[in-house]
């Protein structure tokens, strides 16, 4: 079994990531020894903490998560096309001399989520609500994937605006009021992370769904998602995307490459 290999995951807040145990079973399964460590990072204390890391020549790579995705492009000497694209990283990697070079899973973590539910996304007309960080990467791996309609929305005009000029694909357009008629819904916002938190779609819309995913890792089971149940639909949780993405993440930090 080699050994040596150290990541962080960093952000704010880190109680509920999932990751980093997940991600030290792939490598164990690998024969790879590697130990991931959480880190709550502040906004205010990124730039220190990524001053630290790149002296830290034993960090082989981090991890990120909200609030850090697009700030921490400023730390880095490269992107991959797909970060490039969409403006996020969730995954950094150390090469060569000491470069910090960032690619974004978020998206294929979901395509990847949906089809181990069997959710039939290439026939499928989809709603996605939230077009920020993740709902942009999301946005660009479903229409790279292929899908028959995604139409898109989000409380802030300009991120769909943004998105659909980022994401420029016959396949994207806004949704329009009063349709309902979607196949798969997908809630890419943070309604379902509080408390008492209102589904982000309306009991119709999941009715005539087939499947139904959110992007929401904690709380364990969301409003959504006991509503999504109750009507008999395939739910796909935040939690599986977290784990959709887990070998993407282990072979791409291994790699000398780019990609995706």
């Amino acid at each position: 079994m080699t050994t040596g290999r150290r990541y962080i995951m960093i952000g704010a807040p880190t109680h509920n990531v999932r990751s980093p145990k997940l991600l030290e079973v792939h490598f164990a399964a690998r024969g790879i020894a590697a130990k991931v460590d959480t880190r709550q990072v502040e906004p205010g204390d990124l730039d220190g903490f990524m001053t630290e890391a790149r002296a830290d020549p034993g960090i082989d790579g981090l991890l990120v998560t909200m609030p850090h995705k697009k700030a921490v492009i400023a730390h880095l000497e490269s992107l991959s096309p797909v970060s490039l694209l969409v403006g996020s990283v969730n995954t950094i990697k150390r090469l060569g001399a000491g470069d910090f070079v960032g690619t974004q899973f978020d998206g294929a973590a979901l395509v990847n989520a949906l089809g181990a539910a069997q959710v039939p996304l290439g026939r499928a007309q989809v709603l996605l609500l939230g077009v920020g960080g993740a709902g942009l990467a999301i946005t660009q791996a479903i229409a790279a994937h292929g899908c028959r309609r995604l139409a898109i929305a989000d409380h802030d005009a300009s991120l769909v605006e943004a998105a659909l000029r980022i994401v420029d694909s016959p396949l994207v357009g806004r949704a329009g009021r009063g349709d309902d008629a979607y196949d798969l819904l997908i809630n890419a916002t943070p309604l379902g992370m509080k408390e008492g938190d209102a589904s982000p779609f309306d009991s119709r819309q999941v009715a005539r769904a087939s499947a139904v995913a959110d992007i929401v890792a904690d709380p364990a089971r969301t409003r959504l998602e006991a509503e999504a149940k109750a009507a008999g639909k395939i739910f796909v949780s935040g939690r599986d995307m977290v784990k959709g993405q887990i070998a993407l993440m282990g072979d791409w930090l291994l790699s000398q490459d780019m990609g995706p």
